[in-house]
């Protein structure tokens, strides 16, 4: 049997009610060379809901797998990826979904570049029942004046590790569609396409460094989303989960980089995982220095509170302590920069509904959209056809620099 053209990955837990629309805006598209994977990581408790995913799964170009018990989110995604058959790979979550009509235009640009990797700019999207409900609730961001071309890798990571630019143009599975022969090249390299607790941004600095130049795509092929459930929007206000989260992967090879403190942010979000890199491809190491990344950690500190900031504060100086002069900086450091307790802006995010300049920020209630298939008709009938098809122009560092304010709006933390 001839292996489809793409292998759509979908590793759900708990969620069969977004897994719904997200399904669909994947068998709706208008090309026929694909399988959907689902592997489903829920517990015993939720397999009962699974009666609202029923009549999806009874479709031909379904594969529905279950791993051997429950797995952190990384295990998970690496019993998912073994579970798929097609030349290119592009993997989401549960709550994502794909912008009607894009399974043909990567078609159509992967055959007319021999691309290894596509990527592509994403639309944000915050489902109806997201909390705090009068910041997020139904709120689209979409990228409008995005650029399309080739962006030179080594520049753009070292960018992201100090913080100066978003990650979410990183060629990661998230929103690229990834051959199968550059998997088959990290898992030779790495042991494991997934190796960090962010397995998306380990994977799109991976890639991105392995290829040297990517493409991307100015056009939002496909839809990022969040729940209450997200694994973003858990790191937010999720305790629970959080904890969830945290326990799973106690339970996983992935082990905290011991050059790092223990516990979450948005920095550390995105540095744990190029430290994980640096393992295997040790020439990233000239890329930022420890002092540099601790520098960041203080400098973006984030805190639930005054208790949770000073909690950070001794955890950070402990993890400094098998660096002898490091840790005489840094106690300096935080001496004299000691970081405060701040409230979090982003919770005036539908005051800015409008365009920003690069941005449509859109409340979706307004065009009666309420999930991400209603999104994914909608994006597409927005944007059209693909305009610009340059696509091995370089694109300029400067839009990069600024992409990183523009997308990180509304949805920070959503690669956790």
């Amino acid at each position: 049997m001839e292996s489809p053209f793409f292998s759509i990955i979908i590793p759900t837990r708990n969620r069969y009610e977004t897994l719904f629309h997200t399904m669909r805006t994947v068998l709706c598209q208008d090309f026929g060379s694909f399988e959907l994977v689902i592997s489903d990581n829920s517990d015993e408790d939720s397999l009962p809901r699974i009666g609202v995913i029923n009549e999806y799964l009874k479709d031909d170009r379904v594969r529905y797998y279950r791993p051997p018990g429950v797995l952190s989110m990384s295990d998970s995604w690496e019993f998912a990826v073994s579970k798929s058959t097609g030349e290119y790979i592009i993997l989401f979550g549960d709550d994502d979904g794909l912008v009607a009509g894009s399974l043909r235009r990567m078609h159509d640009i992967i055959t007319s570049t021999n691309a290894e990797i596509l990527s592509w700019t994403r639309v944000e999207y915050s489902w109806p029942e997201r909390t705090p409900k009068e910041a997020y609730s139904n709120l689209m961001i979409i990228p409008y004046t995005s650029k399309t071309g080739l962006i030179d890798s080594e520049k753009y990571i070292k960018h992201i590790v100090s913080f100066k630019a978003d990650y979410r143009l990183l060629p990661m599975f998230y929103n690229s569609a990834i051959s199968r022969k550059m998997t088959e090249l990290l898992k030779a390299k790495a042991g494991r396409l997934f190796n960090a607790s962010s397995p998306d941004v380990f994977t799109g600095y991976a890639f991105a460094h392995m290829l040297g130049k990517y493409i991307t795509i100015g056009y939002p092929l496909s839809i990022n989303g969040v729940s209450a459930k997200s694994n973003g929007a858990v790191h937010d206000n999720g305790d629970e989960l959080k904890k969830e989260h945290w326990d799973l992967l106690k339970k996983s090879e992935i082990k905290w980089p011991s050059e790092l403190p223990h516990f979450y942010t948005a920095y550390l979000g995105i540095i744990e995982p190029f430290i994980q890199l640096t393992k295997y491809f040790p020439e990233l190491n000239k890329y930022i220095s420890r002092k540099e990344v601790y520098k960041n950690i203080v400098d973006h500190l984030d805190s639930a509170n005054k208790e949770d900031l000073e909690e950070k504060i001794t955890v950070i100086l402990s993890s400094a302590e098998n660096d002898k002069r490091l840790h005489k900086w840094l106690a300096g450091y935080l001496n004299t920069n000691r970081p405060q307790h701040r409230t979090d802006p982003l919770h005036n995010v539908k005051s800015r509904v409008g365009f920003n300049g690069s941005h449509l920020i859109l409340d979706a209630s307004d065009f009666g959209l309420n999930n991400v298939y209603d999104v994914s008709i909608f994006i597409g009938n927005l944007f059209g056809e693909l305009k610009e098809k340059n696509y091995l122009k370089p694109v300029s560092h400067s839009f990069i620099k600024k992409a990183k304010k523009a997308a990180g709006i509304l949805l920070r933390n959503d690669a956790f």
